[in-house]
C-alpha cells in the first residue's frame, strides 16, 4: 500500500492547518529556534501534534480544518501582568454613587475601597469568566492575574477569580496572585488571608510595598512576601516602584532578597516606573543587579497615558540590552483605573514598540515587541513558552497576518485560539472601507 493509499485508510485528524507560516520565534524542538522556510502542515489527533511539516496534511482527513494561507502560528500568548477580579467593574461606578472623574491616587485608592466593598463572589466569577473568554479569543493561553486580597475584599475576590479559573481551564491556564493592594503592615489581618489563599491554591505571592506609610514598613512587607513565598514554595509576583516618583528605591532591595534567599527565576517586578528617574549611574547599578538576581520585568504600555500619577514604561529598553527578560503586558481593564482595552496581545505588543522605544531596522525591533508578548511574557508568567513539534499537546495561535510586521498592524482576518487539539476560541478583524472610485487602481 502506498504512503498515500495508507492516509486515505487512515482515521480522520481531529485537526488540520494548512499552509502555515512558524512565527519566528517558535520552538520547534529542533535546535534552531526555528525557521523553516517553507509553508507547513499541522495535523493534530487526541490533543496533540501528529506531524508538522511541508505538506504532511496533504490527503489526510480532517473533522477540522484551518486554513492559513501564509498566515503565522505560533504557541498560544501570555498575558504577563492583569487583574481579573477588578476587570469590567468601571460599570458599576457609576450605579453606585462614586465620584467619577477623579486624578488623584488617594482618592482613586480610595474609590477602589468603595468598589470592591460591593463585590460578591459570584458577580467577581462573572466578570473575570468574562475577562477570560476574551483573553481566549485574543489568543492568550496564559493569564497571569493579580487578586486582591484584604481586610476590604476578604477572600471573595479570590474565590470569585478561582471559580472562574475552574469554570474556563479548557480555554486557557489563569495563575492567580495572592495580591495585598491595601499593604501587609498598613492592613493587619492581609497577611493571614495572603496565606489562606496560597493554601487554598493561589499560585504567586504579591505585594505593592511603597503602598506602605513608612520606609521601614516597605522594607517589612518585603520581608513578608519572601516569608510566605518561602513558607508555600511558590514564587513573587510583585508591584514595585510603581510611580515616576525619584523617592521609590525598592527594586534594589527586592533584588538583593532575591539572591539572598535563593529565588533567582522566581521572581516578577511590574511596572518598575520610578526607575526612569534614577540618575544613569543609579539606573545602571541598579539594572545589573536585577539582571544578577533573574528578576523579570513586566511593564504596561497603558501607563504612558491615562494615569495621575504618570507611571511611564521603566527603562525597558536598558534592561534589555543588560540581559534582563521584560514583558508586556494589559494591566487594568475597564475599571477604576483604566476605561478601555481589549485583552489583544498584538495590541499591547504594537504600543510597547512605541513605548520601550524600538526600532524597526531589520525587524529587530519588531520582533522584540513580539517576544514582549510570547516567550518573554511566558518566563515573567513562570511557565514555558509552548513547543509546537509532534507528540507536544496541540495549543496554538493561528493568525491571517503573514509576518510579524503585519501582525502587529493588527489587520484584519480571523485569529484561531487551539487547545487540547479544539479550536476553542476565535475572532475575526473587519475594516470597512468605502467603494474605491470607478477607475481607480
Amino acid at each position: 500500500m502506498t504512503a498515500s493509499e495508507n492516509q486515505t485508510h487512515e482515521a480522520p485528524a481531529d485537526l488540520i492547518v494548512e499552509r502555515a507560516r512558524l512565527a519566528p520565534g517558535t520552538n520547534t524542538g529542533t535546535g534552531t529556534g526555528t525557521v523553516v522556510a517553507e509553508l507547513v502542515d499541522v495535523v493534530v489527533r487526541d490533543g496533540r501534534i501528529v506531524t508538522l511539516g511541508p505538506g504532511v496534511g496533504a490527503g489526510v482527513a480532517a473533522r477540522e480544518r484551518i486554513v492559513a494561507d501564509g498566515g503565522l502560528i505560533t504557541a498560544p500568548f501570555t498575558e504577563p501582568h492583569s487583574h481579573p477580579d477588578k476587570a469590567l467593574s468601571r460599570r458599576s461606578i457609576g450605579p453606585l454613587g462614586l465620584p467619577s472623574p477623579l486624578t488623584d491616587r488617594p482618592s482613586l485608592m480610595q474609590r477602589q475601597r468603595d468598589l470592591k466593598a460591593t463585590f460578591t463572589r459570584e458577580e467577581v466569577a462573572d466578570r473575570a469568566g468574562a475577562f477570560l473568554r476574551l483573553a481566549a479569543a485574543q489568543g492568550v493561553g496564559t493569564v497571569a492575574g493579580q487578586t486582591d486580597i484584604d481586610t476590604v475584599t476578604g477572600l471573595t475576590s479570590f474565590e470569585g477569580v478561582m471559580d472562574a479559573r475552574e469554570a474556563h481551564a479548557d480555554l486557557l491556564d489563569l495563575r492567580v496572585t495572592a495580591f495585598p493592594q491595601e499593604g501587609l503592615v498598613q492592613d493587619p489581618g492581609a497577611y493571614d488571608l495572603v496565606a489562606a489563599a496560597l493554601a487554598a491554591g493561589a499560585d504567586r505571592v504579591g505585594g505593592w510595598p511603597n503602598n506602605e506609610r513608612s520606609p521601614e514598613d516597605q522594607l517589612t512587607h518585603l520581608d513578608q512576601v519572601f516569608e510566605l513565598a518561602e513558607r508555600f514554595g511558590v514564587g513573587i509576583d510583585i508591584n514595585i516602584d510603581y510611580f515616576t516618583d525619584p523617592t521609590e528605591r525598592l527594586l534594589l532591595p527586592l533584588a538583593e532578597r532575591t539572591l539572598a534567599h535563593g529565588m533567582r527565576g522566581l521572581v516578577n517586578a511590574n511596572h518598575v516606573g520610578a526607575l526612569e528617574t534614577y540618575a544613569e549611574d543609579d539606573a545602571r547599578k541598579v539594572i545589573e543587579k536585577v539582571a544578577e538576581a533573574g528578576i523579570t520585568v513586566t511593564v504596561c504600555p497603558t501607563n504612558l497615558s491615562g494615569s495621575r500619577p504618570y507611571r511611564g514604561v521603566s527603562r525597558a529598553a536598558d534592561l534589555l540590552a543588560a540581559g534582563v527578560t521584560v514583558a508586556a503586558g494589559t494591566g487594568n481593564l475597564q475599571d477604576n483605573w483604566e476605561p478601555f482595552g481589549n485583552l489583544d496581545p498584538l495590541d499591547t505588543a504594537r504600543l510597547a514598540w512605541h513605548a520601550v522605544p524600538l526600532s524597526d531596522e531589520d525587524d529587530q525591533g519588531v520582533e522584540t515587541a513580539w517576544r514582549l508578548v510570547t516567550d518573554h511574557a511566558a518566563r515573567a508568567a513562570g511557565v514555558p513558552f509552548g513547543t509546537l513539534r509532534p507528540g507536544e499537546p496541540a495549543d496554538f495561535v493561528v493568525l491571517a497576518a503573514t509576518s510579524l510586521t503585519h501582525a502587529l498592524r493588527n489587520e484584519p482576518g480571523p485569529r484561531w485560539s487551539v487547545r487540547g487539539g479544539r479550536i476553542v476560541a476565535s475572532c475575526r478583524g473587519e475594516i470597512w472601507t468605502a467603494p474605491i472610485p470607478e477607475g481607480v487602481r
